[in-house]
């Protein structure tokens, strides 16, 4: 069996700027005149950083309609944290599958793989011991393979935005087509107001009053068909407050994702989803 998530970059286009980060007392958001003037939002992993803009540079013109997308103003790749940490963190691919443990009361997983350390399941993981079949005896996805966590930094100011996301099935083969759904994944998002993951320290200079992270969002089926709202930052202002790091003024987003109970009902497959999420200008 191999259920594997793929996400999708909201700074898939980044650059790096470890000069803003450093600086003692102050970063772009204190003195840019552009997004001074007209707002932008900074998203980054703690080392690469993406800008979004209000200003339509190619146009020479102020500024994007609300409800439309902010324009990256660079371009260069960047991907989610392993929550809590700067490492990327990684799905399954096409060698591996999430772990699985045995149940014997179709609830508490009683055995697990021998996992040989990359936390998916591949050729050279092994059970420990035998086990015995019974009426109840069922197999469920256990570990990190049922759930993702992936966060990512931002900071903005002179502008309200939103983050919105979009999912969709990239790709689902035998009987995942037909037995798991997008509305089968659920999706748990929040934000961490200040902290400090392996050693990058951020939020000491952020303000997160005026957030709404929508509870109308529950599963990656409430993000299919259309662009929708998971956050709002309503504060004009922004997150940013004056004279700091371009890491103290920010704030870590968080999401978990989590798979559906498994059990050999659902057959056997694989499943590609593709989670989007943009920065939309909101009034």
């Amino acid at each position: 069996m191999r259920l594997s998530l793929k996400l999708g970059q909201i700074f898939a286009f980044l650059i790096l700027m470890s000069g803003w980060q450093t600086t003692a007392y102050a970063s772009f958001l204190d003195d840019d005149f552009w997004c001074r003037t007209y707002g932008c939002v900074v998203v980054h992993d703690g080392q690469n950083y993406d800008i979004y803009d209000n200003y339509q540079f190619a146009q020479g013109q102020c500024c994007v309609p609300n409800g439309t997308p902010m324009i990256p103003y660079t371009r260069q790749f960047g991907a989610f944290n392993l929550t809590g940490t700067l490492d990327t963190n990684q799905a399954p691919d096409s060698d591996q599958s999430m772990m699985m443990g045995i149940t014997q009361n179709g609830n508490t997983i009683s055995q697990s793989l021998t996992d040989d350390g990359d936390g998916f399941l591949d050729a050279s993981d092994s059970f420990a011991n035998a086990f015995i079949m019974n009426a109840n005896t069922n197999i469920a996805l256990d570990g990190p393979g049922r759930q993702y966590s992936h966060s990512f930094f931002i900071s903005s100011r002179s502008t309200r935005f939103s983050l919105r996301g979009l999912a969709s099935i990239n790709n689902s083969t035998q009987d995942f087509a037909n037995t798991i759904s997008l509305s089968d994944i659920r999706i748990d998002a929040a934000f961490t107001r200040r902290g400090n993951d392996d050693g990058f320290r951020y939020g000491r200079r952020a303000r997160t009053n005026n957030i709404n992270v929508f509870n109308n969002v529950n599963d990656l089926g409430d993000l299919q068909a259309t662009p929708t709202r998971v956050f709002q930052f309503n504060r004009f202002s922004g997150i940013r407050r004056r004279n700091g790091n371009l890491n103290d003024q920010t704030i870590r987003l968080d999401f978990l994702y989590t798979m559906p109970s498994y059990d050999l009902s659902m057959g056997i497959g694989s499943l590609n989803i593709d989670v989007l999420y943009d920065i939309y200008k909101e009034p």
